[in-house]
């Protein structure tokens, strides 16, 4: 990556974390962000000390978009404005945290297009691949049970409101919802790198994916689906590239994320 870009890059991570500053109010995500943001612009002036760039090359756009390099959610955001306004508040409101909410979205969205083709059916792959793809859904359900036990914790916090244990109830619920951010970030990296390696090879004419050029199509008991007549190759293109983007949106440490 070349200093230009770094500096792009930097650039529209700190408009992300400025837009979730502005639309969350949980006091303890507000303060994360805004260590985040510091730690973000001191890196930027450093890096603009080190190396000469055209000050007209960045300006900063005279409209923000706040779905710059998101546009898997904010695709997930619009379908999901489509369902009942009531319904959509109250998931946002039970986790009570802007951020775990949009991961919980993200999630979804894997579940229902994306974990459909990773599958023996749709993916035929050498053993040993195979053997990593199937490890993805043990690992993804367990992904799941710790947003049930966050959000059962973020139900019941408020009940002890100013009672003595109120402010370890608190620590306790954000210590739980920042250890799914990082499991989950551990499990798109993991999913990125497995969607790498299959596209690579396929490029290079290898033989781990068996049935690259094969079209993908879904019964009625599966439902409909986005990939529905796309091939498996263009699949797990569109795998790599919604794992980036969900984990530049969780923006996890990488030495956090090795904990």
């Amino acid at each position: 990556m070349t200093p230009e870009e770094e500096l792009q890059t930097l650039n529209r991570t700190i408009r992300q974390f400025e837009s979730v500053f502005r639309s969350t109010k949980d006091p303890s995500q507000r303060a994360r962000v805004t260590k985040e943001l510091t730690k973000l612009k001191t890196y930027r002036e450093k890096l603009q000390s080190f190396h000469e760039f055209d000050p007209t090359a960045f300006e900063e756009p005279a409209v923000v978009d706040e779905w710059e390099g998101l546009s898997y959610l904010k695709t997930i955001l619009e379908s999901a404005g489509k369902k009942s306004k009531s319904k959509k508040e109250s998931y946002e409101e039970s986790f009570g945290d802007r951020e775990l909410y949009y991961l919980y979205l993200y999630l979804d969205y894997f579940e229902e297009d994306f974990l459909t083709i990773l599958s023996e059916t749709k993916l035929k792959l050498d053993f040993k691949h195979s053997l990593e793809r199937d490890s993805f859904y043990h690992r993804f359900e367990n992904l799941r049970r710790l947003f049930a036990n966050v959000n059962e914790d973020s139900s019941t916090v408020d009940l002890y409101s100013g009672q003595k244990h109120e402010e370890d109830m608190r620590k306790r619920s954000f210590k739980k919802k920042r250890n799914v951010i990082v499991e989950a970030d551990k499990f798109l990296r993991s999913v990125e790198r497995f969607a790498e390696v299959l596209v690579t090879d396929i490029e290079s004419g290898g033989l781990i994916c068996l049935n690259a050029d094969d079209k993908l199509h879904f019964d009625r008991i599966e439902g409909r689906r986005s990939f529905e007549g796309k091939t498996v190759r263009q699949a797990l293109k569109e795998l790599k590239s919604f794992a980036r983007e969900v984990i530049e949106f969780l923006n996890v440490p990488q030495i956090e994320s090795r904990e």
